[in-house]
């Protein structure tokens, strides 16, 4: 039983006579905390299916949006946006002309939102937000945010190409850019936002946390011109040498094996021995074998060759295969023109250049794509660090190797320094991403914070894991970005920013929360009117205070 004798004797008339507006906040809290669970009313035979129940949620998210973009279709593209963003732009005005009132006169303006939900629901529509349970209102705001990316983006996207002004179409171009980003993006926003506010009573936390959702969610690697694949670069370069081959080309076999000696000679000073690496050493042994001519044929055999010893799952053994596959690389790369045998010297050095080029280019670019296949490898080893951690290891272990950077532009070195240490974005994204529970610490720390809050465990585990999977996924768009400079040989033209999605993201958001910030600031509470309509209309008031 609430303790009335600590409330004013107007507080006690206001209760008496059931003017619940009259009551303080911290007063109306103590005395809906203290009334008595109701009765489960008994289940009705017409309560709607779940199924139905779900529908009926999804069309009064959805029909606000698709009505308006509807109504303005006569008027094209343009028409089409204003109308999808008639409701909201209506609600945040409403909100607005009530906060502007509230110092003269008690009496509220009904957001236009609120009045298309009791039409629904005097049409029968099942689920009015009234009935709908918080997580079932975060979801509708889901739903809501996403139809209104499906209606506006597309429409946006025509205004790039038809609006009448170069202002109209570059601004168009702005909100349209990355549909699928926004698409995953701004409901994910909207939900999150809705949660807080669910969970605190308090718009501005949930408009920051919807804004701050979009920011981080929309930020993604820059999108540059790509080149050829590897693959396509692995048939230009062949192409190239079997124009060379079909001209007579052969290496001198002795200088070759000779050559070839010297290199397995650099491998003893790695640890290497025949029986100790049998992988290796049959390699080797048809690397200085004399018997087959030199031709390309032969030499794309032996590099073969050399790519399964380099895949050895024997980590020592692969690693003594790279260094393998490095030196017969760098020797192709680097080879002069008068180890050919046979064929046209004149004509040889003439298309020499343009294979050695091609081949190259397959090289430099293979480097990083073994990566992004030995992170896969190591993100089942480390469930803590996982592929991330790897991919960056492997970036600062080529950073720092000499020999193997000898084989980069100066250009190219450059951009391989700084995709090892990483910029702001990778490192803050790697730093909170370390928290995520994947490990038997941090999963201790995040249940532990779970138990003690669990709201705050929840956003902040969530968080974390969010982090980390955008670390790796950042890191993986850095070195994807590398191996594509390898391939083109220069640093690609940027077609699309890193930031190119946020300034639409943010207006979305700043959309979707408008009329709920200008509707609940001081003056205009109602969460509070909210309170107190169910309070009035809650049969066990009467009972609880019967006793006073």
């Amino acid at each position: 039983m609430t303790d009335f004798s600590k409330l004013s004797d107007a507080e006690l008339s206001a209760i008496a006579s059931g003017n619940f507006g009259a009551l303080s906040d911290a007063t109306l809290q103590m005395i809906a905390g203290s009334a008595a669970a109701p009765t489960p009313a008994p289940a009705q035979a017409d309560q709607p299916s779940a199924f139905t129940r779900g529908m009926g949620m999804a069309y009064r998210a959805m029909a606000p949006t698709i009505a308006g973009a509807a109504a303005g279709s006569p008027a094209g593209p343009a028409g089409m946006i204003a109308g999808s963003l008639l409701v909201p732009a209506a609600d945040a005005l409403t909100g607005l002309v009530n906060l502007a009132a509230s110092p003269f006169t008690e009496k509220r303006l009904m957001p236009t939102s609120q009045g298309i939900q009791n039409l629904m629901t005097a049409a029968g529509v099942p689920a009015p937000e009234s009935e709908q349970t918080p997580a079932e209102r975060v979801v509708s705001k889901g739903i809501e945010s996403l139809t209104g990316v499906g209606t506006q983006v597309p429409q946006l996207a025509k205004l790039a190409t038809t609006a009448a002004t170069p202002m109209a179409r570059s601004l168009a171009q702005q909100m349209s850019v990355a549909p699928g980003t926004q698409a995953a993006v701004a409901p994910t926003a909207a939900m999150a936002g809705q949660g807080v506010y669910e969970a605190t009573d308090n718009p501005i936390a949930s408009f920051l946390t919807t804004l701050g959702t979009s920011l981080v969610g929309g930020l993604k690697m820059p999108k540059t011109q790509q080149a050829v694949s590897e693959e396509a670069m692995a048939r230009i370069a062949k192409d190239r040498y079997q124009t060379l081959d079909a001209m007579g080309f052969q290496l001198k076999s002795d200088q070759f094996v000779a050559d070839m000696k010297t290199a397995v000679s650099d491998l003893r000073k790695e640890g290497y021995t025949p029986k100790g690496y049998p992988k290796v050493a049959g390699v080797v042994e048809e690397l200085t074998s004399s018997t087959q001519p030199k031709d390309w044929t032969e030499l794309q055999g032996l590099r073969k060759m050399i790519r399964g010893a380099q895949k050895s799952i024997d980590p020592e053994e692969k690693r003594l295969g790279s260094i393998l596959m490095d030196k017969f690389d760098d020797y192709l790369m680097k080879l002069n023109p008068s180890n050919v045998e046979t064929g046209d010297a004149k004509l040889f050095a003439k298309n020499w250049a343009d294979a050695r080029d091609s081949y190259a280019k397959m090289k430099k670019s293979e480097v990083f794509t073994d990566m992004l296949e030995d992170a896969k490898i190591d993100k089942n080893k480390f469930t803590q660090s996982g592929a991330e951690n790897s991919m960056a290891t492997q970036l600062r272990q080529l950073a720092k190797n000499d020999k193997r950077m000898a084989m980069f532009t100066s250009d190219e070195q450059d951009a391989i320094t700084k995709a090892a240490q990483g910029d702001t974005t990778q490192n803050l994204l790697r730093f909170f991403g370390k928290f995520a529970p994947t490990g038997v610490v941090t999963g201790a720390g995040a249940g532990g914070l779970f138990v003690y809050d669990p709201f705050t465990g929840t956003i902040l585990t969530g968080a974390a894991m969010a982090s980390k999977y955008a670390a790796t996924k950042y890191r993986t768009g850095t070195i994807e970005d590398l191996a594509n400079q390898m391939r083109s040989g220069a640093v690609p033209e940027v077609i699309q920013g890193r930031t190119a999605a946020l300034p639409a993201l943010a207006t979305r958001a700043g959309l979707d929360q408008a009329a709920s910030l200008f509707g609940q600031i001081p003056g205009i509470d109602i969460l509070r009117e909210r309170r107190i309509r169910e309070m009035q209309a809650n049969p066990q008031m009467r009972g609880l205070f019967s006793g006073q």
